[in-house]
């Protein structure tokens, strides 16, 4: 029984390309979902039982206020600035800085990519160096 190496490459693409192809579906509906669809419907669920928990049962809000078409604009008015507020406060004055710092310290991907920073940063303090004592040495 001998084997025909051009049938096993043909093979052997043809399960890379599935592979690759599968991973690559796989990502898209990952962003798709994680990015979009979880949201969308996070914030659906979250209006409805908002809504149905506490704004229909505020005994000081008038009944011709309590459809749930009103509630969605009036919590779209508030929470999306709101929302929107408390994630650029975050972003510039919360734990967003202290986040990335710790993933720069703990991934093993990030803690190679800021050496080579550094090392190359060091490099260039070098060449600065260099070039100024040469300057230097020429205006004598």
């Amino acid at each position: 029984m001998s084997k025909n190496p051009r049938n096993y490459l043909g093979t052997k693409q043809s399960l890379r390309k599935f592979i690759d192809d599968g991973a690559r579906v796989r990502q898209y509906f990952l962003r798709g979902h994680g990015n979009w669809f979880a949201l969308m419907f996070s914030l659906i669920n979250f209006t409805l039982i908002f809504y149905n928990l506490l704004f229909v049962n505020l005994f000081f809000i008038p009944e011709y206020l309590k459809s749930f078409s009103v509630f969605f604009i009036i919590f779209g008015i508030i929470y999306f600035p709101i929302a929107v507020v408390v994630g650029w406060l975050d972003f510039k004055k919360g734990t967003y800085k202290a986040e990335q710092q710790l993933t720069r310290n703990i991934s093993p991907i990030w803690k190679e990519v800021f050496s080579k920073l550094d090392h190359l940063e060091k490099q260039n303090q070098n060449v600065l160096n260099s070039l100024k004592t040469l300057e230097t040495s020429e205006d004598r």
